[in-house]
């Protein structure tokens, strides 16, 4: 079979310069795989509680059923910053958490589990590890 000038006998220039070119790719591909990636900065600071955490909330009564000092218990079922004051929320730069209440060691308060679908600030709540 003849061979063209252009090739070496049994090998093809176009494929020897597309495995190189490849090569290149997987060498430029491998160093940027290596390098240490800068860890994304977050604009916010992280929450205090993380969905599933067990917290309580302590209250001073107004009710004259109700003792002077109760306190609720439940499991945070979600939570959002809030950047600023909106029409929902007065206060800002703050994480509020959605809390599914499970009930109260103040008798008849909370007679099942229940969300109120409220915020209740970081502040308002303290972790337990019951409920």
């Amino acid at each position: 079979m003849p061979h063209s000038a252009d090739c070496p006998e049994g090998r093809s220039q176009l494929f020897t310069f597309a495995r190189r070119d490849f090569l290149q790719k997987v060498a430029s591909l491998t160093s940027l795989c290596l390098l240490p990636k800068s860890q994304p900065r977050s604009l916010y600071p992280s929450p205090e509680f993380k969905i599933g955490d067990l917290v309580a909330q302590d209250w001073e009564s107004d009710d004259d059923e109700a003792p002077e000092f109760a306190t609720d218990f439940g499991e945070i079922l979600g939570m959002r910053w809030i950047p600023e004051p909106d029409g929902y929320c007065s206060v800002s730069n703050t994480w509020v958490y959605f809390v599914r209440w499970t009930h109260s060691n103040c008798p008849g308060i909370l007679p099942e589990p229940y969300s109120d679908g409220e915020l209740t600030l970081d502040s308002d709540l303290r972790l337990v590890n019951h409920v």
